[in-house]
């Protein structure tokens, strides 16, 4: 705690910016002990999680039902409001995609919410669509797109999980200091592709952890200087690492640390004595090398990505994770009515 009284007393005289410990709390997570010893070196009182901080609770575990009834609230004043009162069908639609969506969208990037919560703000908002009365129809069915018979809404539950992707995309594509944080606290002694998930982790990198399945099926990985590339434990082979393609069958602890430069001489691939079929070999022949000298990237090969040239996107991101629907006939006469 002296070292961080000591930076804190270092960022003052170099910013001008005094701490009001009068005015401040130090929170400690449950593992930490002498707390209150640990508060007294610091200057500060300790204050109890979680915290509200932006709005969103802040937590050490997850995030329980109780921790996110503002969110509840927020969502039923939006809609009780003098303001939507008078709103036609097209309106309450359109207060729903981007007031309510928005406000979740905040907080799914910060804390993953509990699906009691999600299940609660849906039921308010489809209430609200149809005016406390019988619901006409589904709320599964009024977040598909359009062209699949719905309004266009997105379910909660699809958007928290691709709000996860993105979080992952940011963590691999790096240059940030949370993800230089993150990768410092977590990886390192290990490749986060094959990270094994430990008790230990954080909620937010334990959620990260569970998309990269998801994840692969979406990035492309550009191979420039191939001295930034794991061998074995990179997917760079399409969405699939060398070491899936062989079955897992490699000593993993011979092979740890090796980059994909073991296998190119003279700026060719030369793959032989490290796959075992010829088509493998010539599937790596065909891979492109940039001689650009800069190092590998990831690029998004989302849906929309064109072929995993464009840039990212969260309704590419979106559309990966949701379930797909052929538009029922049904459906059609369902919207040709007046619902309004």
């Amino acid at each position: 705690m002296r070292a961080l009284s000591d930076i804190m007393e270092e960022f003052g005289r170099l910013s001008g910016l005094q701490l009001n410990r009068e005015k401040s709390r130090v929170y400690f997570s449950s593992r930490c002990t002498q707390q209150e010893e640990r508060a007294y070196a610091l200057g500060v009182d300790r204050g109890e999680l979680p915290v509200k901080y932006l709005g969103v609770p802040l937590t050490v575990n997850y995030a329980r039902e109780q921790d996110c009834h503002s969110l509840v609230d927020f969502a039923q004043r939006r809609v009780e409001g003098w303001q939507a009162a008078g709103l036609s069908y097209g309106g309450r639609i359109e207060l729903v995609r981007s007031v309510i969506a928005g406000i979740t969208m905040f907080w799914f990037q910060s804390i993953q919410i509990p699906s009691a919560t999600i299940r609660k703000v849906e039921a308010i908002c489809a209430d609200f669509i149809w005016r406390g009365g019988m619901h006409v129809i589904s709320w599964d069915l009024l977040c598909r797109p359009r062209e699949e018979g719905g309004v266009g809404l997105r379910p909660l539950h699809t958007v928290r999980k691709a709000a996860c992707v993105k979080m992952a995309w940011r963590f691999i594509k790096g240059g940030s200091l949370w993800t230089d944080w993150m990768a410092n606290r977590y990886l390192r002694r290990t490749n986060f592709w094959a990270c094994r998930i430990d008790n230990n982790f954080s909620v937010t990198f334990k959620a990260i952890l569970r998309c990269r399945p998801v994840l692969q099926t979406a990035i492309c990985r550009n191979m420039k200087d191939v001295t930034t590339t794991d061998l074995w434990l990179d997917p760079w082979l399409g969405s699939r690492s060398l070491l899936e393609l062989l079955g897992g069958q490699l000593d993993r602890e011979a092979g740890r640390g090796l980059t994909c430069s073991r296998i190119i001489r003279d700026g060719v691939w030369r793959p032989e004595g490290y796959t075992y079929t010829a088509q493998l070999a010539e599937e790596i022949r065909l891979i492109t090398i940039d001689a650009s000298q800069a190092e590998d990237t990831w690029s998004w090969a989302g849906p929309g990505a064109g072929g995993g040239s464009g840039p990212f996107c969260f309704r590419s991101c979106y559309d990966l994770v949701r379930t797909h629907h052929d538009q029922a006939e049904e459906v059609d006469f369902i919207w040709d009515k007046d619902v309004a």
